[in-house]
């Protein structure tokens, strides 16, 4: 019998729209998917190196991304 050489790694976050703790691991393009229990935003993590961690979010269907730019005058 075969023995499965993948090491399976639990990657943690903390949601960056609710503060609900997400946890996930890598799919075969080795990027990170997981829905937010709490608020139903999806992130996708992309390890991109060592110390280098790209994470994208996306509001829930029926809802919007509210722009947050502060402008200082």
């Amino acid at each position: 019998m075969d023995e499965c050489k993948d090491t399976w790694y639990p990657f943690s976050w903390f949601c960056p729209n609710c503060g609900a703790q997400l946890i996930g691991f890598k799919n075969a393009e080795g990027m990170i998917k997981v829905e937010c229990k709490r608020c139903l935003a999806v992130s996708v993590r992309k390890v991109m190196g060592r110390r280098h961690n790209r994470i994208d979010v996306y509001a829930p269907k029926g809802q919007e991304t509210v722009r947050t730019d502060i402008t200082l005058l």
